[in-house]
């Protein structure tokens, strides 16, 4: 029995394993910085130099049930009495809640280490107007080719505050 669920299991995995093309690209939009280099020609495409790529997203590992944390617990001796002035009959002083101490939130993830700087070759526009300015441009970033610049197609560009050195 435990051979078929195995065997099963390696014959549905082995297909994702076996592919060996470039990873999908994404389609969502991202916004990065750097400065713009080239002139649109093929001999000299635009380029965006210096780029730090956000971080991909992580899926949080998913941790033990926690609870709310306001316990939900009614304080004891609390009722819809009178409440006279000795306290006698009153609803307790923190509202009626309990100490909420059914667990703790597990703790957040590290945040992913920053990525190196790269270069883009920029698509979409004409960039003439930001020639070797430090820029600010919006679009959705293609596949890793096997060798040159990665394309980063732009549907929106203004100039930022930043050096080009």
């Amino acid at each position: 029995m435990k051979l078929t669920i195995l065997g099963i299991i390696v014959f549905a995995v082995t297909p994702f394993a076996l592919q060996t093309g470039p990873p999908q690209t994404t389609t969502e939009t991202i916004r990065v910085r750097g400065c713009l280099l080239g002139n649109g020609s093929t001999e000299n495409p635009w380029s965006l130099r210096g780029v730090v790529l956000p971080a991909p997203p992580s899926v949080a590992p998913a941790g033990p049930g926690g609870g709310r944390g306001d316990g939900g617990g009614r304080g004891a001796g609390g009722g819809r009495g009178r409440g006279d002035a000795a306290g006698q009959g009153g609803a307790p002083a923190d509202g009626g809640r309990g100490d909420g101490g059914r667990g703790a939130a597990p703790p957040a993830p590290a945040p992913a280490p920053p990525q190196p700087p790269v270069d883009l070759r920029l698509t979409g526009i004409d960039m003439s107007p930001w020639r070797n300015m430090f820029i600010e441009v919006e679009g959705t970033l293609g596949a890793r080719p096997a060798s040159g610049l990665r394309e980063f197609q732009v549907t929106f560009a203004h100039s930022a505050y930043g050096d080009c050195r």
